[in-house]
């Protein structure tokens, strides 16, 4: 027979087929998916006559053929198509959906299409396939209800061996006792220290300062300046620095530390290298009547508040014994906080709860901030000291408040709050280990001082046993939310305490600690002339938080070469001189030392490079930018 072309009734695409033996079957277009009864083209009805079947099925109940006598067996369901007058039988399987012609006429006005029947050999593969779907029909019931069966008897089961009985009482989880005992003894322990305290005042307030401060400072001027044994003493043996803060009172308050009753001094950082925000709360000892002749400015015409605004600082009354002194960066902001107060930061107000502002004198800050802030919050000379304070504290605290009162003992109490990453008790545990060392560490820099005076030579040399008698003097207690260190020495402690770190200060200036034998060779090995010579010199690296300026120190002292750090562009790019550096590569090359050090930063957006200056015999750690800036080429240290 010859081929024929059949279209599909949805898409109209030509379906090919090998001979009419195909005709009546059902087909499925490869085009569109659309499935079909393939009848010969070119039959009297048009393509369009006959309903084209749905892509998808349609809700409902598919026919089903059932028989008029049980007894005698029927001609199977088909379909009629009207319009058809000839064509080949066309079956229906079981379950296969028919489709009216809703458009057709009546049977009364067009004659009626034969029926187009199954052949014979057909049906019983029909009746088959509806008995065996039937049969697995009640398969599927029986597997499902054997199923049912084994999960409620399984769940009664459960029940009844009393692991579900809802109604009797739920095991209790078992205490750990031990664990239990010990938070009550610290906090019987934490509520004997807070009864030591020779002070119950109220918190530190926050009035009228108008920013979150980052670093509180309070204090009672008139006490401390008192024309007493105790505190003239005090403030002889602090020296220089008892001069500085009493002419920096007068300049800013325009009275004298006597004159003033209570003041809190807050400091505000932003942008690094910018000198941080300053307000003070002063309150005076006496009423003032005439403010005007104190302060000595112009008066904003504000009917709000009553502020004066000489060419330093800006002044806010409160009342006749209170007023603020802030910067002019925070003279605008200021009259807003006229009946208000500032907010905490959240790392500082569960300190400053703490707080007691009937103490000498308090100091609460924030680390963190701090430590990126310190050339921006001390003197060059002590920005040192600072450095190794920030490293002694470590990584596990997050805000400190320290406090101090001189009668009747030397009481001084340290409250220690936690990072987000550690606990109360491991800040505790490390702040005993840290007071356990200081003793000796001390020991250690006091040896290399060779003070010229008698005096000084002996009250430094017993300033490691000071700091021993503080140790032992001092206990430590987990408080709600941080650790609690609490000191209670003689009153004439504090008095050799402050001399002998002043003294040791001032000589530790003029000391060099540089003399401590860390080169890995020794002495008698000949140094090359060269600079990328001596690099691949030997060291051993073994950094355990070691600041970044002390890194490098050890590195130069190995290699005898100077190093110098250039601190203005670490500034720029974010840098600190005391980055901690923590890593062991045993014995290494110098140059291999310092490229693990610049990895570190190697990402950042200014990073860190290595200037060698082979004319100057010196190496240089500064930023990129600088270096370029500069006109200097960094050294490649990745180079073999």
């Amino acid at each position: 027979m010859p081929a024929i072309n059949v279209p599909c009734p949805a898409c109209k695409s030509s379906l090919k087929l090998p001979d009419e033996s195909y005709v009546g079957k059902k087909a499925k277009c490869p085009k569109c998916g659309h499935r079909f009864v393939i009848t010969i083209p070119g039959a009297a009805a048009s393509d369009d006559d006959i309903p084209v079947l749905p892509l998808a099925p349609k809700m409902g109940t598919a026919a089903r053929w059932v028989p008029d006598d049980p007894q005698v067996p029927a001609a199977p369901p088909t379909i009629q198509f009207p319009g058809v007058s000839a064509g080949p039988s066309i079956p229906v399987e079981s379950g296969a959906t028919t489709f009216p012609d809703f458009s057709a006429p009546t049977a009364s006005s067009s004659p009626v299409v034969p029926a187009v029947a199954l052949p014979e050999q057909e049906a019983p593969k029909a009746v088959d396939r509806i008995r065996r779907r039937k049969k697995s029909n009640k398969t599927n019931y029986i597997i499902l209800a054997v199923t049912s069966v084994l999960l409620i008897g399984g769940t009664a089961a459960f029940y009844l061996s009393g692991g579900g009985n809802s109604g009797a009482a739920p095991k209790k989880v078992q205490e750990n006792v031990a664990w239990q005992k010990e938070k009550a003894a610290q906090a019987e322990s934490n509520k004997a220290a807070e009864q030591l305290s020779p002070t119950s005042g109220k918190p530190i307030a926050l009035d009228y300062i108008p920013f979150t401060p980052h670093v509180l400072i309070h204090l009672h001027p008139a006490e401390l300046w008192r024309d007493n044994r105790t505190m003239g003493e005090f403030r002889a043996m602090l020296g220089d620095l008892s001069t500085w803060l009493e002419e920096d009172l007068k300049t800013r308050t325009r009275f004298a530390p006597s004159d003033i009753r209570e003041l809190t001094i807050a400091l505000n950082f932003g942008a690094r290298l910018a000198p941080p925000e300053v307000a003070m709360v002063v309150r005076l000892r006496e009423k003032q009547v005439n403010f005007l002749k104190t302060l000595k400015g112009p008066m904003r015409p504000d009917e709000r508040v009553e502020i004066y605004e000489p060419d330093d600082f800006t002044y806010m009354v409160i009342d006749q014994e209170t007023f603020v002194v802030v910067t002019k960066e925070s003279a605008e902001e200021l009259a807003d906080y006229r009946n208000s107060e500032a907010l905490a930061s959240p790392d500082m107000e569960p300190l400053l709860a703490k707080s007691d502002r009937d103490r000498h004198l308090s100091i609460i800050f924030d680390l963190k901030i701090l430590d990126s802030h310190l050339e921006d919050a001390f003197l060059p000379q002590l920005q040192m000291v600072a450095d190794r304070f920030v490293v002694w504290l470590g990584d596990e605290i997050e805000t400190v408040s320290w406090s101090m009162h001189l009668d009747p003992n030397f009481y001084m109490e340290t409250l220690l709050h936690n990072a987000s990453d550690s606990t109360v008790s491991k800040v505790q545990r490390h702040a005993q280990v840290q007071l356990n060392r200081l003793g000796e560490d001390m020991l250690w820099a006091v040896r290399k001082m060779k003070p010229t005076e008698l005096g000084a030579r002996q009250l430094i040399g017993r300033f490691p046993a000071m700091l021993q008698a503080l140790n032992i003097g001092t206990t430590a207690h987990v408080a709600p939310g941080c650790a609690r260190l609490v000191t209670i020495l003689p009153k004439h402690a504090a008095t050799n305490i402050a001399g002998a770190a002043m003294l040791t200060w001032n000589q530790s200036l003029v000391t060099n600690f540089s003399d401590e034998k860390k080169v890995t060779k020794n002495d008698d090995v000949k140094v090359p002339d060269k600079l990328a010579d001596r690099l691949r010199m030997n060291v051993l690296i073994d950094f355990r938080r070691t600041p970044l300026q002390e890194a490098f120190g050890y590195i130069g002292d190995s290699i005898k070469t100077d190093v110098t750090i250039d601190g203005d562009a670490l500034k720029a790019a974010g840098f600190t001189q005391n980055m901690p550096q923590t890593f062991d590569l045993g014995t290494v090359t110098a140059l291999a030392a310092i490229d693990r050090i610049l990895d570190n930063y190697a990402k950042e957006r200014d990073p860190l490079v290595l200037i060698v200056d082979e004319k100057g015999k010196k190496l240089m750690l500064s930023t990129k930018t600088k270096a370029e800036a500069d006109g200097l080429t960094p050294f490649d240290t990745k180079a073999k």
